[in-house]
């Protein structure tokens, strides 16, 4: 890594310790609500966001060694942390993938559009796993248990499906393109061949590693739901798990804050839940995800500061 990478990145992770200080003095009431949780909910909430994060650096983790780059969870973990926390301030999840690109090509020597298709897989990738599970979970509720589930439930889950699937075609068909500029067709062949390098057990397995979070963010919206006395259905619990996920897909602010809270208070306003305590449950999940990446930036910053990068191939597919 360069010497400008390294004042860059030392600069980047002053400004995220910076914007985590101020992040929390705004939220500093909200702050004042996490002295509910006891030392073993904190720990299971803390455990559940972490099994999220690995199970996430992970998955891209596997998609990179397919292309013959080698980084370890540690590093990924740390990297995707660094990218969530940019999140906060861009809109669009622009933040979190120029994150991600900036560190693939200094670090591995990814080129751009091989580090643009291995992110926008795997995003594919969560978005279509959790998808998947809600479409069969719903299916199940709705035949077996004879459940009614809200329309926001129905709307993420088919919009998404069909969002992943338009995409992928848009791909196939425009990497085949003759009139499109070269370079065009370079970033788009790149990118293609990132996808067409996954085989069918692979996505299986992906979309399984990503159908895993699932639980583990319903455990921690679980106990945060207890702290502030709300007796909130397992049921429920998963399946403000997945639309937490999907909203992803309308990312419209600033790491999705406000559009998240928004869906999720509209699939649990059938429950008739008191307010005042949901608006506090979503406000202390916020702030603890926000506080974990932070401290995940900051320990892991001597990590990449150390370990050499892994040397990539051309900008050729």
């Amino acid at each position: 890594m360069s010497r400008i990478a390294r004042l860059l990145q030392r600069f980047l992770l002053l400004a995220i310790l910076v914007f985590a200080a101020v992040f929390c003095w705004l939220n500093r009431d909200t702050l004042a609500l996490t002295a509910r949780l006891s030392v073993w909910q904190w720990l299971w909430v803390v455990l559940g966001y972490l099994g999220c994060y690995w199970l996430n650096a992970l998955m891209a983790c596997q998609v990179q060694w397919q292309r013959g780059t080698k980084p370890t969870l540690a590093e990924m973990l740390v990297i995707n942390s660094y990218a969530s926390i940019l999140g906060y301030a861009t809109v669009l999840r622009a933040g979190y993938y120029s994150g991600k690109l900036w560190f693939y090509q200094q670090r591995y020597g990814l080129p751009a559009s091989i580090s643009l298709g291995l992110q926008g897989w795997v995003s594919l990738l969560v978005l279509s796993g959790n998808a998947l599970f809600g479409l069969l979970f719903g299916l199940w509720l709705l035949l077996g248990q004879h459940m009614h589930l809200p329309w926001v439930h129905w709307l993420l889950v088919l919009g998404t499906l069909l969002v992943v699937v338009a995409l992928l075609l848009l791909l196939f068909v425009l990497a085949e393109q003759r009139w499109l500029p070269a370079a065009l067709k370079r970033w788009l062949g790149n990118i293609k061949a990132v996808v067409t390098a996954t085989s069918w057990r692979e996505i299986w397995q992906l979309n399984l590693q990503a159908i895993l979070n699932i639980p583990l963010q319903a455990l921690a919206l679980g106990v945060l739901c207890s702290v502030f006395g709300l007796d909130i259905p397992v049921v429920y619990l998963l399946l403000m798990a997945v639309v937490a996920n999907l909203s992803l897909i309308i990312a419209l602010t600033p790491s999705n804050l406000g559009v998240r809270e928004l869906v999720l208070w509209q699939l649990l306003a059938d429950l008739q839940l008191p307010k005042v305590e949901l608006l506090g449950v979503m406000m202390v999940d916020r702030l603890i995800q926000f506080v974990i990446l932070a401290l995940i930036s900051a320990a892991g910053y001597q990590l990449l500061q150390k370990r050499p990068q892994t040397q990539a191939g051309s900008d050729h597919a």
